[in-house]
């Protein structure tokens, strides 16, 4: 209880408002277990509480100028977006209530960037939470069933734990495992724990059966263990062969991963050479990419619309859309799974050339400063930020509620730690 008993002292001292804030912070990643629409409601909370100080208190600051007004150069794109959709039902919600992220991000920039015990109070409740949830996956995958007596709604092949039918539990501890991580590496006492749990964090990730994100979470570590301690990278190493070993050694026995890992991944990329592309296109999620592909052929300049996509689900689509006439073999699904496509399909080449823009300023103006700092928690943050660019691997939807909740508050939180680091307050 020492590892967070000085905080809860701390939190007790300040304004009940900051406290119930703070809170709320801590508890997202349950909020995300219990639903979305849980988590939705605690960022709408936060958001207003954000408004509501720079409306009547004017207690704000804008810390970083060019980031505020890009954020609204986004959100006239998703006007314009709206604009031009083909359903603009569909569109409206989605587009309109953006703002919100808006404001939530700019509102946790200014909240956490002079608020350092607070911010760190956050990382210790979520490793707290990630423990408790990855180790009830494990139970699930030993058991078939975790704690509370729950399945899997795809026992066998996947595990859901505490979140049910929702199969997101690799998307939860990928997002949230290396700021935590990140945040324990960085601090001389927690190091060792922070490098044992990163590759307990990524086992448990393997063992969901969701191999997008294992395969992402591989790619992220080794982004990342560039950036470790040179005199720690030997435990760091070791702990990882022996998480690769137990990996190994998982896809060797147990039937459903042999196929899942080696025969659906390693036997089908050797029967077309090692050709990536052309194994991708054989896969259902190569279907829907082809898809995708193909309805943004008709709507090139403004895409189809946001949430458009899932318009192909539609019974006689083609007589509703008559733009989609040319359109064969088409895989229906809600989004394209894949982040460029969904920018590509539904916002069209206006709304790529923004998304990259964006995406491409934000790594130009913020690794330079990551490298000069050699701080691992600003690392983890920055790099957990961009794991949902990372190109070809299936993905969730950027704008729904599960996956931009989650990126818009690993963006505040980069931001805000930075500017602490800017501010020379943190004491290393």
């Amino acid at each position: 209880m020492n590892f967070i008993i000085q905080d809860i002292n701390h939190l007790k001292k300040i304004d009940l408002a900051d406290r119930i804030t703070v809170i709320t912070f801590c508890f997202i990643p349950v909020f995300l277990i219990i639903g979305t629409a849980v988590s939705e409601l605690a960022i709408i909370a936060l958001s207003i509480r954000f408004l509501i100080d720079f409306i009547f208190f004017r207690n704000f600051k804008i810390y970083n100028k060019f980031l505020f007004y890009f954020l609204f150069i986004i959100y006239g794109a998703l006007i314009i977006n709206l604009i031009f959709s083909v359903n603009y039902e569909n569109s409206f919600l989605r587009n309109i209530f953006f703002i919100k992220y808006l404001i939530f991000t700019i509102g946790t920039i200014d909240f956490f960037s002079k608020r350092k015990l607070e911010l760190f109070f956050i990382f210790k409740i979520w490793t707290l939470i990630l423990f408790i949830f990855s180790l009830d996956l494990i139970v699930q995958f030993i058991t078939q069933k975790n704690i509370i007596g729950m399945e899997s709604p795809l026992k066998y092949h996947r595990l859901s734990g505490f979140m049910g039918d929702e199969l997101k539990a690799g998307s939860l501890i990928l997002f949230f495992c290396f700021a935590v991580t990140g945040f324990l590496t960085n601090e001389k006492k927690y190091k060792i724990l922070g490098i044992i749990l990163i590759c307990f964090f990524l086992s448990t990730i393997f063992i969901t059966g969701d191999r997008s994100n294992f395969f992402k979470s591989l790619m992220t570590f080794f982004c990342l263990a560039f950036f470790i301690d040179k005199k720690i990278i030997g435990k760091l190493l070791a702990l990882f062969l022996i998480m690769m070993g137990i990996i190994l050694s998982i896809i060797s026995t147990n039937e459903v991963f042999k196929e899942r890992f080696k025969s659906d991944i390693l036997n089908e990329l050797r029967q077309d050479n090692y050709n990536l592309i052309n194994y991708i296109k054989k896969t259902e999620y190569g279907k829907i990419y082809s898809s995708a592909y193909n309805l943004y052929l008709q709507k090139k300049i403004f895409g189809v619309g946001n949430k458009n996509f899932r318009i192909l689900c539609e019974k006689n689509f083609k007589q509703k859309y008559p733009f989609t006439q040319n359109l064969k073999e088409t895989k229906c699904n809600t989004h394209p799974h894949q982040i460029y496509l969904e920018i590509l399909v539904e916002h069209g080449i206006f709304g790529m050339t923004i998304f990259l823009i964006s995406l491409i300023l934000f790594v130009y103006r913020n690794f330079k400063f990551v490298l000069k700092e050699k701080d691992y928690l600003l690392t983890s943050l920055f790099f957990s930020t961009l794991i949902i660019f990372i190109p070809i691997l299936p993905g969730g939807s950027f704008f729904t509620s599960f996956n931009a909740n989650i990126f818009w508050l690993n963006l505040g939180f980069f931001y805000s730690y930075k500017n602490l680091c800017s501010q020379k307050k943190i004491n290393h």
